[in-house]
């Protein structure tokens, strides 16, 4: 049976946004919006609820933390059942060591969960993507990923004009959920970057 979805999904979300002023040291952003909206992957309502929380500390003139954390989830509307999950925490340290010399760390995770998909809105067959190449149909089966990214930066400009950037990277699996105990690094990258203006 081709599957078709549905011909209207009616929506009704709520949403909410707070924030604080930019004090010298604090400052603090969050929104959150849930309610019945699209499951763009099956195409049907869906139960959703999205929220972004922003939380900037300065504890000193030379330090910066940043917390950034994301949540996207989306539940069927039929039976409750999770479709997709999506959690981000970001954390970000600026560190300005002297006049001239700037450090900066990222860690980030992202976490990422699928169900199995299915015509939740009609049939509740089991949805079927199709093989380009061979044409072949094979059901869509469910997945999850974990990944963990640092990233470290380290800046020099003894002058303006000139400048020297370093960073490294590195990505790892994560078999669990914010488990980190059986992290397998699977990328790393080196950069450096060297900036020098001449003067006539």
């Amino acid at each position: 049976m081709p599957f078709t979805g549905q011909p209207h999904i009616h929506n009704l979300d709520l949403g909410a946004n707070i924030a604080t002023p930019r004090f010298q040291n604090f400052s603090l952003t969050a929104f959150v919006l849930s309610g019945h909206d699209e499951n763009f992957l099956e195409w049907a309502s869906a139960r959703i609820i999205l929220s972004t929380i922003d939380l900037v500390w300065r504890p000193t003139g030379r330090v910066r933390t940043e917390l950034i954390y994301d949540h996207q989830q989306v539940n069927r509307r039929t039976d409750g059942s999770l479709v997709a999950l999506t959690r981000v925490p970001r954390f970000k340290v600026e560190y300005q060591l002297s006049r001239a010399v700037f450090l900066r760390f990222v860690g980030q995770y992202t976490s990422n969960t699928v169900d199995s998909l299915r015509d939740g809105s009609r049939t509740n067959d089991p949805i079927l993507l199709r093989n380009p190449v061979t044409g072949t149909f094979t059901r869509s089966a469910a997945s999850t990923s974990n990944v963990f990214r640092v990233d470290w930066l380290f800046s020099y400009r003894p002058v303006p004009g000139t400048v020297i950037f370093a960073g490294y990277g590195s990505t790892f699996d994560d078999p669990s959920p914010f488990r980190f105990r059986a992290l397998a690094r699977t990328v790393d990258g080196f950069f450096v970057k060297l900036s020098y203006l001449f003067r006539a």
